[in-house]
This record gives structure tokens, sequence and C-alpha cells, in this order.
């Protein structure tokens, strides 16, 4: 049963192969065995392809960020390019990732190229159409973010464009360590031709998602959405009396205003 536990909820895809804290979290709020903490870490660490790729083994880079966090989500997202990387049997050779800066929610899509009118598709389609216009979006001073195209489509869907150097040339990090960590996650899984990572970038992505981070101490998911995400293999869940809509709504927007705060406070320490 805890070998089973263990490759469901650190091995599968939508696990992601993350390190030991995030997949001890991950199992913690949903098992318990005496020594779990230890065992966990064993097997993680003990793990052929986490060690191949060095995933969580580093030193955690620096709070590259904003001196001040923000305080409602999608109040500050970041856009990035990664790539080139080796191209994919579907053609693509990037990944054009958005990261919420306050729920440290990623979203993510293959790419072919990294023009300014693939960014600009993207904001629309997969950012403001699905989740709403964010306040502020951060990039670097790439072509792609700062030709015309890009930067008048933004300005017609309302959104306030900055760039790293209105804080500090690295202001970006914290979309720098997301894709480190996705990349090493996609490579556990990938064909030796490589030519398959895009089949697993959405799968990674969920993985990260469905993660307690380190600095907030919340899953990304949860915050976006303000329930837990049920996993495929997890204990289904037993089917309870709803609540009536306005005690659903009370209740959600109880923990969305809390859980905002705390998280703020998490990222300010």
């Amino acid at each position: 049963m805890v070998d089973q536990l263990l490759q469901a909820y650190h091995d599968s895809p939508t696990s992601g192969h993350l390190g030991v804290n995030k997949t001890w979290h991950k199992i913690r709020d949903r098992y318990f065995w005496p020594g779990m903490y230890t065992k966990i870490k064993e097997y993680v660490l003990s793990c052929t392809k986490c060690r191949q790729f060095k995933i969580g083994r580093t030193k955690p880079a620096g709070k590259l960020e904003p001196t001040e966090p923000p305080t409602g989500i999608l109040d500050l997202i970041g856009l990035d390019f990664i790539g080139p990387v080796p191209q994919s049997a579907n053609g693509n050779k990037y990944i054009l990732v958005c990261t919420d800066y306050l729920s440290r929610y990623a979203i993510t899509q293959a790419t072919a190229n990294c023009t300014a009118e693939t960014a600009a598709k993207f904001l629309v389609t997969k950012v403001i159409l699905q989740y709403g216009v964010p306040k502020q979006l951060l990039t670097d001073r790439g072509t792609h973010f700062m030709s015309h195209v890009f930067e008048a489509i933004a300005s017609r869907c309302g959104v306030n464009h900055i760039t790293t150097t209105t804080y500090h040339p690295q202001c970006n990090g914290l979309t720098e360590r997301f894709n480190a960590t996705l990349v090493g996650s996609i490579g556990t899984y990938v064909n030796q031709q490589q030519s398959d990572w895009d089949d697993y970038l959405p799968y990674a992505t969920f993985a990260y998602n469905t993660a307690k981070q380190s600095t907030t101490q919340m899953e990304p998911f949860k915050l976006m959405y303000g329930r837990d995400a049920l996993l495929s293999f997890d204990t289904p869940r037993p089917i309870t009396q709803p609540p009536t809509i306005n005690d659903y709504y009370n209740q959600l927007n109880q923990f969305l205003q809390q859980a905002k705060s705390t998280v703020w406070y998490n990222i300010k320490q």
C-alpha cells in the first residue's frame, strides 16, 4: 500500500517527480502512517530520475521579485518564453509560461515559435478569456514582448504592461524559478529523442499547481479555485449534502480572503 502511494504521488505524470517536501505535503494531506516523512524522503532521494535531473536538489534562488507582493490574484502576472528546446514531433520548440505572483498559479502552452503574435494570442485566449484581465503584466524586454503588436493588443485589452527594468533586471525571478522546475519535471518522462516533451507539459504544470509551494505554504490550484484538486488516485470523496448557494458563497469568500492575507504575509517574509 505504501509503495503504491509513493509511486502515485511522486512518480506519476500528474505528480511530476517533485521534491521531498512537495511530495510529503501532497501525501500528508490525504494519508498517514508512522514515520511517513522519513519513508517519503528516502523514496524521493533514491529516485533515479530525480537524481538524473537534479529536481529540488539545488539551493533555492533568492527572492528576485517586486518588494511588495500583490494583494490579489491576477493583480500581477509574469510572462516568459522557455526555449528553444529540442523540437517535438508536433513541431513545438518553445514553452510560453504565465505565472501569478500571489497564488503562484501557472499557465503554460507549447509553441512552435516565440513571436509577438504567439505571445499576444496566448495572453488573450489562455489568460484573459479564461481568468479575466490582469492588472499588471511583467515581462523581460525581449523583442516579442516589446513589439508594437504585443503592446497594442495588451493595451487594447486593458493590461498594464511593465518590464523587469521597472523594478530590477532580474525581477521576473518567480517565472524563472518555475521554468527550472517545469523543465526538470518534464525531463523525467520524455523519450530518448525528447520528441514528446509537449505531451507531458500539461501534466507537469498540473503537478506544480497542485503542490504546496514553500513560499506561500499553499497550493496554487487551491488559491485560484478555492478548493482542493481531486487527483485521479485519491480516495473518492463521500457525497455530502451540498450547502445553499449563499452559504457556499460566504464560505468560499471567507476562505479566499483569509488565504490571500496569509499568502501575502508568507511571501513578504
